[in-house]
């Protein structure tokens, strides 16, 4: 896999890709009439087709086009297979690399700039004109502009584990969105039981819990062998007691499991699938022993799944600790489980036997860790301590799931906020100011901290505040109109977490196209 690390080796690298087109085309017009002896031509077509083209904003040299807001026209499918069994089997970079043009597009043709790509107005327009690093960057790539159809695509998992950035699914929500529109969507996820904190919430399901529900943190407990990877467990002793789930799309799931824990004098419970009874389950047994109600969509008609409901049926305990839903078909899928408040620590907490469950369940091929905010705003944190502490659990996660690829995210810019009758407060910072409220000092230790354990392991980073402009990034956000930072300087708007949520999809979706055709990768990271 090649990694192209600096923009002089973009730029060739493109170059080579429309000369080795222009090539391979002059090559099909001279030997269309050999035919081919077996299939391999089409096969090297077909791997091909699936290649990830590189990030071409700087080809606008070359071309005049702004990749960025290019359409790449597909080629007549006749001419393509003429030119494919020409330029013969992929035997070399060269040759693979006219086939991935030759499978693709043709040259790309301007079109108007596309939904989601308008540029910002008010203080951030005005913000943009001064600061280099508030544009977009140059790097950003033309993925999200792709039909799912241009991807030959497989089922995949993306698992993100973080704090409340992740627990609210407004990043991970959007960037499954782009996600799924590049490869298609998969049909995997995994949702907390009710509603156990305001700031945990699901971008696919609503859920609602009637009266009787109590709730148990992984983080405030001292006996993790309850917990597994929601960090949540709803618990009734209420007889009618329900927890229902609402599809917030039109897509229905084929199978639902649903996780219970056993324990002695437990209760009995009933799932019901779009309001007609699904199952029961008897949970008196071994404390905390793991017990699964399976329901498949096949034996309560032809529609699929879409509302699920949990209800007690005695007054004796229920506890939930987690849905699983799942649709048959290829494309990605974006599990988020995010606990508000959290530090990177608290999947030590977690049993290992729980967490290898877990993990073989959810099946991730990539594993997002997006820890760092909670620990930069501590200024007692020791780093190096901290940094030992994250190596051990990329570890863990890397024995216990060895082919899936890990990505660290660093924490994003933030602030601390004045508090009044603590502390005067300055005034409102403009898109012109400097920075008026402070950065805690370990913010950006820790980012570097994790920058070099993901260079050391081996892993992917990710810099969240790269998303954001420069210095006093959080501050400046804060006052773009509209608003991308909250008043707090430490959480987003849903503006702002949809940006970040587009760059980091746009860091994201080479790496799946990768996974996803690892027999013949051109990487673009």
């Amino acid at each position: 896999m090649r990694r192209l690390r600096n923009s002089t080796a973009l730029l060739a690298w493109a170059g080579a890709l429309l000369i080795g087109a222009v090539g391979a085309t002059l090559t099909a017009k001279v030997d269309v009439s050999v035919a081919p002896t077996d299939s391999a031509a089409e096969v090297a077509l077909q791997s091909a087709s699936a290649l990830a083209l590189p990030p071409t904003s700087r080809i606008v040299e070359l071309i005049g086009v702004d990749s960025r807001f290019a359409v790449w026209r597909p080629r007549d499918a006749a001419q393509t297979r003429t030119a494919a069994r020409a330029a013969g089997a992929p035997n070399s970079d060269d040759k693979l690399l006219r086939l991935a043009m030759l499978a693709r597009p043709t040259m790309p043709h301007l079109d108007p700039p596309p939904v989601g790509r308008a540029r910002s107005t008010g203080a951030l327009s005005a913000l943009e004109a001064a600061v280099p690093s508030a544009r977009p960057s140059a790097e950003l790539s033309a993925y999200g502009e792709l039909q799912p159809e241009s991807f030959a695509a497989r089922r995949l998992t993306v698992l993100q584990l973080g704090d409340s950035h992740t627990a609210a699914d407004f990043f991970t929500g959007h960037v499954r969105e782009r996600l799924q529109q590049v490869f298609g969507a998969g049909g995997v996820d995994y949702v907390v039981p009710g509603k156990p904190h305001p700031g945990v919430r699901s971008a696919l399901f609503d859920s609602e819990a009637s009266d009787g529900w109590t709730y148990e943190a992984l983080q405030k407990s001292n006996d993790s062998s309850r917990f597994y990877l929601t960090g949540f467990n709803a618990v009734a002793r209420q007889a009618g007691a329900s927890l229902d789930l609402k599809s917030r799309s039109d897509l229905a799931y084929d199978r639902v499991q649903v996780a219970f824990l056993k324990q002695p004098g437990g209760g009995r419970a009933q799932v019901l699938i779009d309001g007609a009874p699904g199952g029961e389950i008897n949970l008196d047994g071994a404390a905390d022993q793991r017990a699964m109600l399976d329901v498949d969509a096949a034996d309560h008609g032809s529609h699929g799944i879409h509302d699920i409901s949990v209800r007690s049926m005695s007054d004796a305990p229920v506890t939930v600790t987690g849905v699983e839903v799942n649709r048959e078909g290829d494309g990605v899928s974006y599990v988020s489980l995010g606990f508000p408040g959290a530090t990177v620590q608290l999947l030590q907490k977690l049993k290992s036997e729980n967490l290898a469950d877990d993990l073989k369940r959810i099946a991730p091929d990539i594993i997002v860790l997006a820890f760092g905010t909670n620990e930069g705003f501590n200024d007692a944190l020791d780093v190096s301590a901290y940094i030992a502490q994250y190596e051990q659990i990329v570890r863990q996660l890397k024995a216990l799931r060895p082919q899936a690829r890990i990505v660290i995210i660093g924490p994003p810019d933030g602030a601390r906020a004045c508090h009044p009758g603590a502390q005067p407060c300055p005034p409102p910072v403009s898109a012109d100011a400097a920075c008026h409220l402070p950065t805690p000092p370990k913010l950006a230790q820790v980012r570097d901290a994790q920058r070099k354990l993901a260079l050391r392991l081996e892993a992917d980073f990710w810099d969240w505040s790269s998303a954001q402009p420069g210095p006093c990034g959080a501050q400046t956000w804060a006052a773009a109109n509209p608003p991308l930072m909250a008043h707090d300087f430490v959480h987003m708007t849903m503006e702002g977490y949809k940006q970040s949520a587009d760059r980091f999809a746009d860091f994201l979706i080479p790496l799946i196209d990768g996974r996803q055709n690892s027999a013949h990768v051109v990487s673009n990271n």
